[in-house]
């Protein structure tokens, strides 16, 4: 397959172009100007596997970004039981939500592998608002975008069978791979965390998404073959 000259690697590079293909990266929406300013405004920290970057209920007067790796977003009761909200990979935007209306951060964020960010200090974030119009758009549109995506996943909980959520989380963290198509690198018991399914039941699924030709299966990773049918499956309303 050729690929495409547009797909951008997670380097030094991402720091000021939209990734493509990934809909919550704040700078798609935003012009070169803002983009360069973003960049210089931010301090880039490299985050091993495993680290916490933030945990529920921190005050934290940090935005990051994500450059490279992948970031889980998640909530633990305390006797252990944990909801997967999101994994997060490069081009995704996480911690604007306390910055904006002063709140506690409203998730525990930890780095799946070893994860380089971008990290808006508060002063930065509001100098960035105050300066440029643009960036306070910008932030509606992401905002917007995750509440869109929160009401999916309600509604994808109450009235979803398992084939429908796996299809909707596969979408929702699949990223664009060197050869240009669409990937998922995370394990099946990840994914069983994500759709709040069983693992054996996310195998079953995927195996039969295998044979249907709209997805196809190698180690520790997912190709997604037909986009088409699978947005089709992940729409139950």
């Amino acid at each position: 397959m050729k690929r495409p000259s547009n797909i951008v690697k997670a380097t030094d590079r991402c720091e000021s172009v939209a990734v493509p293909g990934v809909r919550n990266d704040l700078l798609r929406w935003l012009p070169e100007t803002v983009r360069r300013s973003f960049r210089d405004q931010c301090a880039i920290r490299s985050i091993p596997a495993g680290q916490v970057i933030f945990q529920y209920g921190d005050e934290r007067g940090e935005m990051y970004r994500v450059l490279r790796g992948t970031v889980r977003i998640s909530t633990m009761r305390v006797d252990g039981l944990e909801m997967i909200y999101a994994l997060l990979g490069p081009g995704e935007c996480l911690g604007a939500s306390s910055l904006i209306d002063g709140e506690r951060m409203p998730q525990t964020a930890e780095a799946l592998d070893d994860v380089k960010i971008q990290v808006l200090s508060s002063a930065a974030f509001s100098k960035l608002r105050e300066t440029y119009r643009v960036f306070d758009d910008a932030l509606l549109r992401l905002l917007s975008s995750r509440l869109r995506m929160m009401s999916a996943h309600m509604a994808n909980a109450v009235l979803a069978d398992p084939p429908n959520r796996v299809a909707l989380r596969l979408l929702e963290v699949a990223h664009v791979a060197p050869d240009g198509g669409l990937h998922v690198s995370i394990t099946q018991a990840a994914l069983a965390l994500l759709t709040g399914a069983s693992r054996q039941t996310v195998n079953k699924v995927l195996k039969q998404l295998e044979r249907k030709g709209f997805i196809f299966l190698t180690y520790r990773r997912i190709e997604l073959r037909n986009i088409d049918k699978l947005k089709r499956m992940a729409e139950i309303i």
